[in-house]
């Protein structure tokens, strides 16, 4: 009897044991993986946190150049728009100068040689018109005798000249005859050469602009 005793306590120690070893067991098994997992996490964390570092360094980059960008645009405009306020104001002055051109002692041998220029442009005409403007008459009317006289001396061949009454409007209009200077024309207007001041202006704005860029703002 005390035999039997002896091995139910000693099978029921084996199992305690085996209970207690087991449980130790489980419990260092559940230690080690949660370790594990929060090594992962922390890990993972760490990951997440150094991509959105890394992403928001990205975006600053992004931004920063942009904006780098944006300003060297805005000063690229802001010297462009200065230069072509420069540039037009050179051009109102200079039409102001040629709009001022008839008070000046020298505008009736001007109007000649625009008068013989007009006609050598329209080198195989002899009936030719001169129109200008309202103030200009007598001065135009006076030159008109000298420039056939120069013609036929250049040319070799007579021309004869009237003074249209077609009249020019009095102040240069962009585009259109006009202002101080002539109009010749010939074949009843069907043939023109607009020797305006401001037509040749504008000619030469079109011809020298590029290069009165290039002398005004040479490259950096």
């Amino acid at each position: 009897m005390s035999d039997g005793k002896n091995q139910i306590k000693q099978m029921v120690n084996f199992i305690l044991q085996e209970a207690h070893e087991k449980a130790n067991e489980i419990m260092v098994k559940t230690e080690h993986d949660f370790n594990l997992e929060k090594q992962t996490l922390i890990h993972q964390g760490k990951a997440k946190v150094n991509e959105s570092l890394q992403q928001m360094e990205r975006d600053y980059d992004v931004q920063q150049r942009i904006a780098k960008s944006n300003a060297i645009t805005a000063s690229r405009t802001k010297r462009m728009e200065a230069r072509d306020k420069l540039l037009q104001a050179l051009v109102n002055d200079a039409y102001a100068a040629a709009a001022n051109e008839p008070n000046k002692k020298g505008y009736k041998t001007l109007v000649t040689s625009l008068i013989i220029q007009g006609l050598l442009t329209l080198e195989n005409e002899t009936d030719v018109e001169v129109c200008c403007r309202n103030e200009d008459v007598v001065v135009v009317q006076s030159c008109l005798a000298p420039a056939e006289a120069a013609f036929k001396q250049k040319k070799g061949v007579a021309v004869r000249i009237a003074l249209s009454k077609i009249r020019l409007p009095s102040d240069i209009i962009p585009n259109v005859p006009s202002g101080p200077g002539v109009v010749v024309t010939a074949k009843e207007g069907t043939i023109v050469c607009d020797n305006t001041l401001g037509s040749r202006l504008a000619l030469v704005q079109y011809e020298q602009l590029p290069l009165l860029r290039e002398k005004l703002f040479p490259k950096e």
